[in-house]
């Protein structure tokens, strides 16, 4: 992906009476080349329902370590992208 590129992924959460809830909105951000080698230069952000940030690569907040490790595990091929298998793509 480009720099620049932007990803984001909404979530919910279901309570235990089986009302569904907003949840976390997941954001993923192709930064210049160096940013974090590890990452493959991608900042990681969490921004909570009500509009705070839980965390950001090299930001406050939560340490943004397990995105990477996960993405990184899953498909750094495809430049740490997850995506949805073709059977369930429109």
């Amino acid at each position: 992906m480009p720099k620049g590129s932007v990803l984001a992924k909404d979530s919910f959460g279901i309570k235990h009476n089986g009302a569904v809830e907003p949840g976390p909105l997941f954001v993923m951000e192709k930064m210049n080349k160096g940013y974090n080698k590890s990452s493959g230069d991608w900042k990681f952000t969490i921004i909570m329902p009500d509009g705070n940030v839980a965390g950001t690569t090299k930001g406050n907040g939560l340490n943004m370590q397990f995105c990477v490790e996960c993405h990184v595990s899953v498909t750094p091929e495809l430049d740490y992208i997850m995506f949805l298998p073709e059977e369930f793509r429109k």
